[in-house]
């Protein structure tokens, strides 16, 4: 058992080794693996991301292929854990895997070998010592939300849409919202099926501005689109980089904003600590045995991105990630 997660077991303090400056000299001899989701690089959503913290550190210490070594899963299943094994048998001595489809791969081939490292970006559900989970808060990504949706709404009608596990943050989006208008109301639906027939239910309702947390499917932003119109405008605020359909030429004319992750910091900052010999044990969840790092806007791991069409509300998004750093606003 590691020594730094054998300390974590035995306090109860939340616990994030420090990141500090390395020469290139000292690193050289350790090997980090990057298991990218369907679609690799080019996928204009978490890959691309995640590989730009890659190629941050790369550049940073002269890394080459012969210490980074990145792959392409084609999404089975059985693909995942045979890649995960691979690399893990090929002694790497960090294995990142993007995506929460790597989950159960991540969870089967960690058990198997206890002396690998692996860092999971984008979910916080598998406990084991070697495995740093590494996820971005979604209840300040909410609470960032329902500001922009209550500044830019003109109906005071808003609308919160997501899976059934966006249930716990509609709170914090209604927050936002309230602290900006107090008139505004949230109509939220939260789905297991394809979302165009809720979607045109909110619209249909008054609702002229949508935050979506369905990842799925382009379903919400293509019935926005399809709806809007000069008379009746409908907008739309996203997540990124999780919905990489936000970049198509549909979303120019609605999308006003996005709640950002950070995704390429959190690669960053697992790559280095590994070139130090160090892991990020945050615990998470202590009864779950699960440990990694939250990133907030407090960190910098979370934001939102504004657009052409939002920018006229940066005033009152800057003055709502500006409390949340200085501890003035606290979602509860």
């Amino acid at each position: 058992m590691r020594a730094g997660k054998f300390a974590a077991l035995c306090t109860s303090a939340t616990l994030l080794l420090s990141l500090l400056p390395a020469s290139a000299g000292a690193v050289t001899s350790i090997k980090i693996a990057i298991a990218y989701d369907i679609g690799g690089r080019g996928d204009h959503g978490i890959n691309d991301s995640a590989a730009k913290g890659v190629d941050a550190i790369k550049k940073k210490y002269g890394l080459t292929p012969l210490s980074v070594r990145e792959m392409v899963t084609n999404g089975t299943e059985s693909d995942r854990e045979s890649r995960l094994q691979f690399l893990a048998a090929a002694n790497y001595n960090l294995i990142v895997a993007i995506g929460s489809g790597y989950a159960q791969a991540v969870s089967v081939v960690a058990a198997a070998n206890p002396e690998t490292e692996f860092a999971l970006v984008n979910d916080a559900s598998i406990g084991n010592l070697n495995i740093t989970n590494l996820v971005f808060s979604k209840r300040d990504g909410a609470y960032l939300a329902g500001v922009l949706a209550g500044a830019a709404t003109l109906t005071n009608k808003v609308g919160f849409l997501g899976p059934v596990t966006s249930g716990p943050v509609v709170s914090d989006f209604q927050l936002g919202l309230a602290s900006v208008n107090r008139k505004a109301v949230v109509k939220s639906v939260l789905l297991d099926a394809a979302p165009a027939n809720a979607t045109k239910a909110l619209i249909v309702q008054g609702v002229d501005i949508i935050y979506s947390e369905w990842t799925g499917t382009s379903g919400v932003e293509d019935t926005v689109a399809a709806l809007t119109t000069k008379k009746r405008p409908i907008y739309l605020i996203g997540v990124n980089p999780d919905q990489y359909f936000l970049l198509g030429k549909g979303s120019q004319s609605i999308l006003i904003g996005a709640v950002s992750k950070h995704v390429d910091m959190a690669v960053s900052d697992v790559m280095t600590a590994a070139l130090k010999s160090q892991t990020i044990i945050d615990v998470l969840d202590g009864n779950a045995g699960i440990y990694g790092h939250m990133y907030t806007v407090k960190d910098g791991g979370v934001s939102i991105a504004l657009t052409a069409l939002g920018a006229r509300y940066s005033v009152k998004v800057s003055a709502a990630i500006a409390k949340l750093k200085s501890g003035k606003v606290k979602l509860p």
